[in-house]
């Protein structure tokens, strides 16, 4: 297809269930689907695949519907589990936090499951539009419940981005639970926002007017970000982590992150630089005049944000 000026070529690998052959339920149909889709990808993508029992690797199915099934629950029942990383200005200050999710296992409650595991499969089931909300409103009522909370980022998924009515949802809550606007930040990532930049802007616009602010995750991950950021008014971006790592010891990098920084104040607007994990690179990004920094140099995400105040005295940022 031509877009904008553009040849784009689209490939899609397809998996099918069929009811009832396949599965009486919606759960067993999608991840009955799903394992038909990785066929589909195995044989070379760009093609379709019935779902076929005999050549299916049930164990994988069976891992996504029960993860289906404890998504589900957590939503419902408030199981889902919030922890803390800081995000810190280059003095060692605490700025503030990024809400990241975790679930703890039913079954293994010494276990907890990671994004990398909840979020794809929220994604293909259709639970991810819910899970952000109660994430959202996890995050809320905890600014809510403790005034001396530092403000909170928290991410927003492609599909709830396209949500009109979730700018209205992420205000009432504010409103109904006290909470200042500006103690909440919604995070984006760069794919998401330059999908579509007039629904992207439309969506900012509206978070802007609740009084909170946005910040643009993987900044520098496309090609043309610099363009993009004349249509799009975010207020934070967050630098790519492919920029950050061994940063010292790769010019390259350098030169990105320094251009990344002169556009950045240029437009003033705020640079977060993320995967920040030893002291040179720390130094390096506050000598570039990095506004904000956050990685496993300043510790891990934990679940109690005051931790992470107990360690300000010991940053060793900066």
């Amino acid at each position: 297809m031509r877009l904008r000026g553009t040849n784009l070529r689209l490939t899609t690998s397809i998996g099918v269930a069929i009811y009832p052959e396949h599965g009486t339920s919606a759960e067993e149909l999608v991840a009955h689907a799903d394992a038909a889709m990785y066929r589909a990808k195995e044989k070379g993508k760009n093609t379709w695949v019935i779902y076929d029992p005999d050549k299916d690797i049930s164990e994988s199915a069976l891992r996504h519907m029960t993860m289906g099934r404890l998504i589900e629950w957590a939503i419902e029942e408030n199981g889902l589990e919030i922890h803390y990383q800081g995000v810190y200005r280059p003095d060692g200050r605490l700025a503030h936090l990024e809400a990241l999710l975790r679930i703890r296992g039913t079954e293994h409650p010494d276990h907890l499951i990671m994004p990398g595991q909840i979020i794809p499969v929220a994604e293909r089931s259709g639970q991810i539009v819910e899970l952000d909300r109660a994430v959202i409103r996890h995050c809320v009522a905890a600014l809510a419940d403790d005034p001396q909370m530092p403000p909170v980022a928290v991410n927003i998924s492609g599909k709830s981005f396209d949500q009109p009515s979730l700018p209205d949802y992420i205000g009432g809550l504010l409103e109904e639970s006290g909470v200042a606007p500006e103690r909440l930040l919604v995070e984006l990532t760069e794919t998401e926002a330059v999908s579509d930049l007039d629904d992207a802007q439309r969506f900012i616009d509206a978070i802007h007017r609740i009084g909170c602010q946005v910040c643009m995750d993987d900044f520098g991950s496309g090609f043309a970000t610099f363009f993009y950021l004349k249509y799009l008014d975010v207020d934070i971006l967050k630098i790519d982590g492919l920029f950050i790592r061994d940063l010292p010891g790769n010019q390259q990098n350098q030169t990105f992150v320094r251009a990344m920084l002169d556009i950045t104040r240029g437009m003033e607007k705020r640079a977060v630089a993320e995967f920040v994990e030893d002291q040179a690179t720390a130094r390096m990004l506050a000598e570039m005049g990095i506004d904000l920094l956050q990685g496993y140099y300043f510790g891990r995400p934990v679940p109690d944000y005051r931790a992470l105040l107990e360690q300000q005295a010991g940053s060793r940022a900066g």
